[in-house]
């Protein structure tokens, strides 16, 4: 089993979990009562009130909320970390600090392709949008407050790539320009009279993303996967030093209550690290709690932030614990599995009781596999998945 693979077994699981799981049953609170040496009041006051707090959903939906504006930071660091990932540091113009355990930013850079119909994605206008424009830098039928920070729509326009029609090379044509007017494998005469191609016009997008830690001070280090196709992926991995894209916030995501809770686990798949190590390292700077964290990934090659992560372990020395979960080829201290693996949920994470919180963060797929999917309106709704065949309560379980 998973449980003697790993050497220890994990402390003795409640045995009225499923009475637990039973709304209205009085014996829930009787078995907690048993099994815990202090009165129902402490046990509830245990639990955090998260289930009505809201996950911000991406730019266009919290238009009421006041929005902070964007700011430009500069590229100081951008080094490869895995075949895919590259951690980038940029530089805000100021000391970028959260005020909660887990917050992102939104990134902002400018690529070639569609041009922006000048009118905002949450917009329900067909692009382009002949609505006036507004001070706000969108249209007169926006409702974002302040500068409209969300994403443009895009809409095709028409560019020159500086080489003419007749010209084989697909725009925009890198070669250089001559005395014709055009570039050097144009063969017309001078001046070359041909019409211009057109040459794909530049676009804004923008994403969130989590930075390492939530105190990051001068510098906010991102970690980066590149997807095929993907455009902010491939325009942050190819940032040069130097070079600068804008970034807003930080955005609260998730507030933090001290000493509600004695032991945190943390499941973790691929990208949807670093909310959590983001949350791992304020849990354990701002409290005495124990922090189990365990990644799941392809292979070993695919494992994130392992070092940052084998730091924390060395620096709070018992109170924290990693565990590297892959599908194939575990090695060393690596554990074999997937996440929809209940066997090893099981043993890895701690046993649900009032003192425990459990937080999930990864692919919609994954993350409804484990605890269960979000409400339309992305707030945390009920507990499902593994997690509530374990006996972890909604209230216990906390979805990134």
């Amino acid at each position: 089993s998973v449980a003697c693979r790993l050497g220890a077994r994990r402390p003795e699981r409640w045995t009225a979990a499923a009475c637990a799981r039973t709304p209205g049953n009085s014996g829930r609170f009787e078995a907690m009562a048993g099994r815990w040496a202090r009165p129902l009041a402490g046990a509830l006051g245990a639990v955090p009130l998260l289930a009505a707090q809201r996950q911000p959903h991406l730019l266009c939906d919290d238009a009421k909320k006041p929005q902070a504006k964007f700011e430009i930071a500069k590229c100081v660091k951008n080094e490869p970390h895995t075949h895919n990932t590259r951690l980038i540091t940029l530089a805000p113009p100021s000391a970028w600090t959260s005020k909660g355990a887990i917050a992102n930013v939104v990134v902002r850079a400018t690529l070639a392709g569609a041009g922006e119909s000048g009118c905002c994605a949450c917009c329900k206008c067909p692009p382009p949008c002949g609505c006036p424009k507004t001070a706000n830098r969108c249209c007169a039928c926006c409702t974002c407050p302040g500068t409209c920070g969300c994403p443009k729509q895009e809409v095709a326009k028409k560019a020159e790539s500086g080489c003419c029609a007749c010209c084989k090379c697909p725009p925009p044509c890198a070669c250089p320009k001559t005395a014709n007017g055009c570039c050097a494998c144009c063969t017309c005469p001078v001046p070359c009279g041909c019409p211009k191609k057109e040459a794909p016009a530049a676009t804004t997008i923008a994403r969130p993303y989590n930075p390492l830690s939530a105190d990051s001070g001068s510098g906010i280090t991102l970690l980066v996967k590149k997807y095929a196709d993907a455009k902010m992926g491939s325009a942050l991995h190819s940032l040069k030093v130097g070079e600068t894209v804008e970034v807003r916030g930080p955005n609260q995501q998730w507030t933090f209550a001290q000493d509600k809770y004695s032991h945190y686990g943390m499941v973790a798949g691929g990208t949807g690290i670093t909310p959590l190590i983001q949350a791992a390292e304020y849990i354990l700077k701002h409290d005495t709690a124990k922090v189990t964290f365990v990644t799941f990934n392809k292979t070993s090659e695919d494992v994130l932030l392992r070092q940052q992560l084998a730091q924390l372990e060395v620096s709070y020395g018992g109170r924290m614990k990693v565990f590297h979960v892959v599908e194939s080829g575990a090695g060393g201290t690596e554990v074999e599995g997937k996440a929809t693996d209940q066997e090893v949920l099981e043993a890895l994470l701690p046993a649900p009781n009032p003192g425990v919180m459990v937080m999930v963060c990864g692919r919609k797929e994954m993350t409804e596999a484990v605890a269960g999917p979000k409400t339309k309106d992305f707030k945390q709704g009920e507990v499902g998945g593994i997690l509530k065949e374990l006996g972890y309560w909604a209230e216990q379980v906390w979805k990134v």
